[in-house]
């Protein structure tokens, strides 16, 4: 029998699995989720220190307490007011989170909002693979909360009103743009150039590591020489090209151990290694574990 794909967080799944206990915080389709309390939701699906690839986009606020999670390998910290924008594909691992946490959260497949596709903010969303921090003003969090109210409600109403749902989105996405942009207009500490390198880089690695492993290819895609694109890494985030490389092939060697029936050899082939043994030993010096007893823990 063939092996199963890995399971991703996506609206597919959701919908075909019984993992989630209180449905009355959730309104799911099969290109649009909206989640108005996640830890009320209470999903049997997500655990720390285990990372997930989400299918869709998602659009993710905080409205209470503190969250520690790495998205893509970069860490962020988010409290009340920070919003998350998500690009499709995206792997999550949550590290900690505060007992008072909560979030809302849409899901959003592509082909939903393809008709916004030359806003800036779809840029990163989608065509740039690039994940968007922001944190909000009481106002703009006030109005964030009141799109998101009015989406709810009307997905609750008798008959699904999909264009009207999506020009709700839309407009969500349009004013998450405007205040970015208006953020990085007054923002003193605007990102220097070597740093959108290095976020650019990190979206290639997280799209190209699972069959590109060569600093060469990289550096190609940036329009640089392999010796300048591992000095900038280097000096950006104190680690080389490959070392992030390594990280990026790790977590995605863990989405496919716990998330999918395939077996070790497999595995190895879908990541590119020469044979088993060799992905044997890269997992361990990377882990401290054999892969298959990072099946088990």
């Amino acid at each position: 029998m063939a092996a199963n794909e890995p399971l991703e967080i996506s609206l597919k799944n959701v919908l075909d699995y019984f993992i989630v206990q209180n449905n009355e915080y959730r309104f799911v389709t099969k290109d649009f989720g909206i989640v108005s309390s996640f830890m009320r939701m209470t999903s049997e699906l997500f655990f720390i220190h285990q990372p997930y690839k989400l299918k869709e986009g998602r659009i993710v606020y905080a409205v209470s307490g503190q969250v520690t999670l790495s998205i893509n390998l970069i860490q962020y910290t988010a409290k009340k007011g920070d919003l998350l924008l998500l690009a499709p594909n995206s792997i999550i691992e949550i590290h900690e989170f505060t007992t008072d946490f909560e979030m809302r959260m849409m899901a959003i497949q592509n082909d939903f909002i393809q008709f916004l596709n030359k806003d800036e903010v779809l840029e990163y969303y989608i065509g740039r693979r690039e994940n968007l921090f922001l944190p909000l003003s009481e106002k703009d969090y006030e109005m964030t909360e009141r799109y998101f109210f009015l989406i709810w409600d009307t997905v609750h109403e008798e008959v699904f009103r999909k264009e009207v749902v999506q020009s709700l989105v839309s407009a969500l996405l349009f004013n998450i743009s405007y205040i970015r942009k208006r953020s990085k207009a007054n923002n003193q500490t605007r990102h220097t150039r070597q740093e959108e390198t290095f976020h650019r880089f990190i979206a290639l690695v997280h799209e190209y590591c699972t069959r590109e492993r060569n600093v060469a290819f990289y550096a190609d895609k940036l329009c640089l020489s392999p010796r300048y694109l591992n000095t900038l890494v280097k000096n950006t985030s104190r680690q080389t090209v490959m070392e992030w490389l390594n990280q990026a092939v790790v977590i995605e060697s863990k989405v496919l151990l716990k998330h999918s029936d395939l077996l070790v050899y497999q595995i190895a082939d879908k990541l590119n290694f020469p044979n088993p043994s060799f992905f044997c030993k890269f997992f361990k010096k990377m882990t401290g574990m054999t892969p298959m007893e990072y099946q088990k823990s």
